[in-house]
């Protein structure tokens, strides 16, 4: 029985603070997590098929036609791993949030577990959207690379007017965009954006004109994608302000202010996902697994100077199989 002593002093709220709700992460949507049983990435890409039978002269040999190649791309993998060490003084310290005299050393331990996934699952969401503009670069703490996913450069658009100019055609710069699906296979399937777009579209008088007369009247940026969806029906529109609070408490938007980033796809087609591929710490030395770790060494009671360890990762990179599939809207300078 924990004894409780009076005290004129009471705690009567425990503040948790985020920068965007982890669940909230959409990522996942068009870049699913998939175990993968080897310990870098490979896959096999099969040409498409082009042109069409040739006219035939009976009587002569036919002509040779060309067939499509399957070509093995290669992208290796990449590690992603972080550790924390809880002391002797934080783990004797330790109080529940919330309480004067409630000791907390578990709850501690999976406290931190738990915000290193946090800081896993963003790394996750990251990956994904930067895989979607072409190129993930990295450079931390000596790790540095460079992985290209050959998007197109004429999926990579500038508008002529920026959008804040009230002579800018939102809705057709939208649709030339959307035209750039065809000969690709794929069509257009949804169109993301941040808030801080939302409001750019939400102010500009070509498109509010557009819709004066319509039901849709716009009121700021809760209004936009109604707008959007009457002007140009058949895609599905979204406004997503995911991000991060980096590590000098800067948010950083998953979409960048002012861009607009359409995803494609085409029924029974995966347009990509995160290759996961195996670690030692899932499985072991005998059967290394794929997929996230979280591994907790308690050295707490047998260790002359007590602690516990705490480890978080996953080891893989996205896997961009269809990058004519994706288009991405910029402004032709800082608008916001």
């Amino acid at each position: 029985m924990t004894l409780q002593f009076p005290t004129t002093q009471e705690i009567t709220h425990v503040v948790r603070n985020r920068a965007y709700p982890v669940e909230q992460y959409i990522g996942r949507s068009f870049c699913p997590v998939t175990p993968l049983y080897t310990y870098e990435i490979k896959y096999d890409e099969l040409g498409a098929t082009v042109g069409m039978t040739k006219a035939h002269q009976v009587g002569t040999n036919p002509k040779t036609a060309p067939v499509p190649i399957m070509e093995e791309k290669r992208i290796g993998t990449a590690y992603w791993k972080e550790t924390s060490r809880i002391n002797e003084k934080e783990l004797l310290e330790a109080r529940a949030a919330g309480s004067f005299n409630q000791r907390a050393g578990r709850d501690l331990v999976m406290l931190r577990a738990m915000s290193f996934d946090i800081r896993l699952e963003t790394r996750i969401e990251w990956l994904a959207w930067k895989a979607t503009e072409g190129h993930i670069q990295v450079n931390e703490d000596g790790v540095k690379y460079d992985v290209k996913y050959k998007i197109l450069d004429k999926n990579k658009v500038t508008v002529p007017i920026a959008w804040a100019d009230p002579n800018a055609d939102i809705i057709a710069d939208i649709n030339d965009a959307l035209l750039l699906y065809r000969g690709t296979g794929g069509k257009a399937q949804t169109i993301y954006f941040n808030d801080a777009t939302a409001a750019l579209i939400a102010k500009n008088k070509g498109f509010r004109d557009l819709l004066k007369y319509t039901s849709v009247s716009i009121t700021g940026i809760g209004t936009v994608i109604p707008g959007l969806s009457l002007m140009i029906p058949g895609v599905k529109f979204v406004m997503y302000d995911g991000g991060y609070m980096d590590e000098e408490e800067k948010f950083q938007p998953f979409i960048p202010d002012g861009s607009v980033r359409i995803i494609g796809g085409y029924p029974g087609e995966k347009l990509m996902d995160f290759g996961s591929t195996i670690s030692l710490h899932n499985g072991g030395l005998d059967k290394p697994q794929p997929g996230k770790f979280s591994i907790v060494e308690d050295k707490s009671s047998h260790e002359k100077n007590p602690h516990i360890d705490i480890t978080v990762g996953i080891y893989g990179l996205p896997r961009l199989f269809h990058p004519n599939w994706i288009i991405d809207i910029k402004q032709p300078q800082e608008v916001i």
